[in-house]
């Protein structure tokens, strides 16, 4: 009930003037089942008391009105059901997608490696549904609750023994419903599991990452098993369940059919009592699916209700998750260093969440502004890692790092953000047009009004990365799914040195920038980028050693250490572990393949 009630508190403000009119064309049906009662009691009374001297017209008008008044209800409804789906609905949902995009960007891209993070975003996405599902039925449960009161009203106001006839029919239905909701939540609890094997086997033999695997290795006929074998599972509890639901609707039937009864019998009573009139009679007798509907109505929306509460629970565990960042600001540091010096860790270490072990041990190392930095490692070592705390993605676990003379901690994350240009192994593959793939690199607007594209930077930045695709690149739609074109890979990391050029920041991180293209082209493509890190402060993190002869320093990592460190030179000259290194790939490049 706690979340229902925070539900209604969030969803309510969101469109205020829509939820109004959504509620002015529902209330009225709460009135209207009554006067269409009092109006076929007003007929069949009529009737009764048939004067054949009265004109006909004057026993049209109550059928007249009884019609318009049925329409009326109908019509409300249509209307009603209408706007909720296309004036308000999609509007509250929006707003609440919108509440989480901005939760997700306050939230540090360190959470973004904790996997229960993943759950919980996807958890809070799935749930903004139910969120509006809860006050939509909420709405409706009212307008079913006064319906049901008016009814039950008007039913009494006839006379007050009508109130035992309200219980005879509605005690069954109650009853049915309540032991409903409890079959539905152990039949939900049954079956999840074979549910999510299913739903598991069933996306590796379509989605086609998995499908290009399992048929290289002619695994689909083992997989297509699995699936039939959760099928199996779940069919088998289903079955079960099902058998359990039938007896006890036969019983419910029979427990209906026996109440009925007594109110039928109350009914004769009343009438040859006199204490009604046959128009009140046929009331009743229609009262008897007015009743049970509403009963019905009410009680799903009930039991969905508290089914929809405990999944917005999802939603509000983004919401109320706490986003610790700090309010410095880089761009004011830097400007005020001193000596030069751009960052330091000291003694860092750093682990991943639910990690059994540090990434990064003892990390201590400084950076100058201007200098150039090459982290080389096997893999493993904890190279990305350590670009992911230069670049101001992470903060350390222990230790001491500063960024232009402020804690690491005490820095806002975007602030660091704002100061960098970078190339990550896996960058975006965005399904947008060539130049808005390269806009993407600075849509904050440094260098065009925010959001505007210049075109002429976004052709000297691909013409720079080499990507030669023709046309003009406002009008180039990559990737296959929109009816576009598609590029290599090569291409794509060609694409995301474009928009690392067209960024143009003093601060400039290179992961692997040249992972996914030719070792043929790539001596000219580092000659390129030697020329983006004039002026700038860049580190590199490669494998590829041959990369790295022009760095100033170079950060030899294994095990999450540093375990050499020095200029290219300095390095080769003590013949250590990055000259056995250096040695071993320069093989693959010699034309006879040997040492």
């Amino acid at each position: 009930m706690k979340n229902i009630a925070r539900v209604l508190r969030l969803v309510i403000p969101i469109c205020p003037v829509r939820m109004a009119v959504y509620l002015l064309l529902s209330l009225p049906g709460m009135a209207l089942p009554a006067v269409l009662l009092y109006w076929q009691q007003r007929i069949v009374d009529d009737v009764a008391k048939l004067d054949l001297g009265r004109p006909l017209s004057s026993y049209l008008g109550p059928v007249w009105i009884l019609i318009g008044t049925y329409m009326m209800k109908r019509l409300l409804e249509l209307a009603s059901m209408q706007y909720m789906e296309f004036g308000y609905f999609r509007y509250v949902l929006m707003g609440l997608d919108a509440r989480i995009h901005d939760k997700s960007a306050q939230i540090p891209l360190e959470y973004y490696d904790d996997a229960q993070y993943y759950q919980i975003v996807e958890g809070a996405k799935q749930a903004a549904m139910f969120l509006v599902f809860t006050a939509n039925l909420a709405v409706v449960s009212l307008v079913v609750a006064l319906n049901l009161a008016a009814v039950s009203g008007y039913l009494a106001a006839m006379d007050p023994v009508m109130t035992v006839f309200v219980v005879l029919v509605s005690m069954p239905v109650i009853a049915e419903k309540l032991w409903g909701a409890k079959f539905r939540a152990r039949l939900l609890a049954d079956t999840v599991q074979p549910s999510r094997k299913k739903a598991y086997a069933f996306g590796l033999l379509s989605a086609a990452g998995s499908k290009k695997e399992i048929a290289h290795h002619g695994a689909g006929q083992y997989v297509a098993d699995k699936y039939r074998e959760a099928c199996r599972e779940s069919d088998g509890r289903e079955r079960y369940q099902i058998r359990q639901t039938g007896c006890g609707s036969v019983a419910f039937s029979v427990l209906k059919s026996l109440f009925h009864a007594g109110a039928v019998c109350m009914m004769f009573w009343l009438l040859a009592a006199g204490r009604i009139t046959i128009g009140a009679f046929s009331v009743l007798l229609s009262s008897f699916s007015v009743l049970t509907d509403a009963f019905t109505r009410l009680f799903d929306h009930a039991g969905e209700i508290l089914q929809t509460g405990m999944m917005a629970s999802a939603f509000f565990a983004l919401m109320d998750l706490e986003v610790q960042d700090g309010t410095g600001v880089l761009g004011e540091a830097v400007q005020g260093e001193k000596d030069g010096e751009l960052m330091r860790l000291e003694h860092v270490f750093y682990r991943y969440p639910n990690a059994g072990e540090d990434a990064l041990k003892d990390i201590s190392l400084s950076i100058q502004k201007g200098e150039k930095i090459a982290v080389v490692g096997e893999n493993g070592a904890g190279k990305t890692t350590l670009a992911k705390l230069l670049s101001g993605f992470l903060v350390p676990s222990q230790g001491s790092m500063e960024m232009g003379g402020i804690p690491r901690s005490r820095l806002r994350e975007d602030s660091i953000f704002d100061r960098v240009s970078a190339v990550y192994q896996n960058f975006g593959c965005y399904k947008l047009t060539l130049a808005q793939n390269v806009l993407l690199g600075d849509t904050a607007g440094q260098n065009a009004p925010a959001g505007q594209a210049d075109a002429e930077k976004i052709e000297s930045a691909l013409s720079w990365a080499g990507v030669g695709v023709p046309g003009r690149p406002e009008e180039i739609l990559l990737g296959r799914e929109f009816g576009g074109t598609e590029i290599s890979g090569g291409q794509w990391q060609r694409l995301a040195l474009a928009r690392c050029r067209y960024r143009q920041r003093p601060i400039v991180f290179l992961d692997e920038p040249t992972a996914a293209i030719d070792p043929l082209e790539e001596r000219a493509l580092f000659g390129k980028m030697e020329e983006l890190g004039r002026n700038r402060t860049v580190v590199l993190i490669t494998h590829r050693l041959g990369a790295v002869r022009s760095a100033d320093r170079i950060f030899l990592l294994e095990g999450g250490y540093i375990a050499e460190a020095g200029s290219f030179a300095e390095l080769m000259g003590q013949k250590g572990r990055f000259y056995r290194i250096w040695n071993e790939q320069a093989k693959w490049y010699r034309e006879d393949g040997r040492g």
